[in-house]
């Protein structure tokens, strides 16, 4: 996301303008520009969509205008993600590592330019670029050159299931920093602070976890939960807290959760994964680190259909998923019910 701003003298008021990226798809969807117009409306923000210059100029608080920045940010991917979804064509993405090791998308036009000659089977061509550079492409070696500098590169194509919301990345797996004043970090945020206040000084980061395959796994058994119980609360997907230490975090990002761990930190309603829809529960379980950090994954979650479980249970009765203390305690047993979406690391 692109932006300037302008000269304004006043510590607290500015005008911000943002670059328009996918400007026919705002123009095509006005329920989306609506739900924007009403964002800013609630911040004292004045947007001003200038489409044939493919610009939004927003007007108020340095505070208000950030927010309404980083709000546009995550409805252009939305639409990004949704509309490549709907075009099998645009759903093929090519990146390029650049110098700060992060992966950036080729425009569309050098994008098509690469694919076409990729289904061509023509594995070294040059193209020019953007700041007319005349650069080569060796596609085994999924390199781009250009005189002694070399990127390399990635193809990847959009899954249908990934949620709208995840950023866009040709890796399987990555971890998203959230920004502090986004919705989604503001949703996590207060779902943590219902039981978790005075129980924390500082909440340090929160972390998106994008794994695809485990992602997809969790969608391939949620799905079974339809077959098997229709789209009502039996199969549906609940959010709830899992705390543990830094070492088994970072096992649980590249593996998922995994029941040979469990008894650990004992059993008492079953032998496998435990979660909770109170976040002070799970500190208990959340060890601190040589930083004095915790981790706690706030993780989705099919519970399907619970049965009060005890010690002695390796698995629930037939007709039932989980096990339950009967209040906010859900134990799971198969490794896909679980998805760690989020981590959030506090102190």
């Amino acid at each position: 996301m692109e932006h300037r701003q302008s000269d304004k003298s006043s510590d607290n008021y500015r005008k911000s303008i943002v670059c328009i990226q996918y400007n026919e798809l705002f123009q095509q969807n006005q329920s989306m520009l609506n739900e924007y117009i009403e964002f800013c409306s609630e911040r004292h923000v004045l947007p001003i969509f200038k489409f044939n210059i493919k610009q939004l100029h927003l007007y108020g608080t340095i505070k208000s205008t950030k927010e309404a920045e980083q709000r546009f940010f995550e409805i252009q991917n939305e639409l990004f993600v949704q509309n490549a979804k709907q075009e099998s064509a645009s759903s093929i993405l090519w990146w390029y590592e650049a110098w700060d090791g992060s992966w950036q998308m080729y425009n569309v036009k050098i994008k098509n330019e690469i694919e076409r000659h990729y289904k061509s089977n023509i594995f070294n061509f040059t193209l020019i670029n953007d700041i007319g550079e005349t650069i080569s492409f060796d596609i085994n070696k999924r390199e781009e050159i250009y005189g002694q500098r070399k990127k390399r590169i990635r193809r990847s194509k959009i899954d249908e299931l990934q949620p709208n919301y995840w950023t866009l990345t040709p890796l399987l797996l990555e971890r998203f920093l959230l920004d502090g004043i986004s919705k989604e970090y503001r949703m996590v945020k207060d779902n943590f602070d219902k039981k978790m206040e005075g129980h924390y000084k500082i909440l340090k980061s929160i972390e998106r976890i994008q794994n695809l395959c485990l992602f997809k796994q969790f969608c391939a058994l949620q799905e079974c939960f339809i077959n098997k119980y229709g789209n009502n609360d039996d199969a549906a997907i609940h959010y709830l807290f899992h705390g543990c230490p830094e070492s088994a975090s970072n096992q649980i990002i590249e593996r998922g959760f995994n029941r040979n761990y469990c008894g650990i930190n004992g059993c008492c309603y079953g032998r496998g994964v435990y979660f909770s829809k109170h976040a002070d529960y799970s500190n208990r379980y959340a060890k601190t680190n040589g930083n004095n950090e915790k981790r706690m994954f706030y993780s989705r979650v099919l519970i399907g259909r619970s049965m009060i479980g005890n010690s002695k249970i390796n698995q629930p009765n037939d007709g039932f998923d989980t096990t339950t203390d009967g209040n906010h305690i859900f134990v799971c047993y198969h490794d896909s019910q679980c998805y760690p979406e989020y981590l959030l690391t506090y102190v």
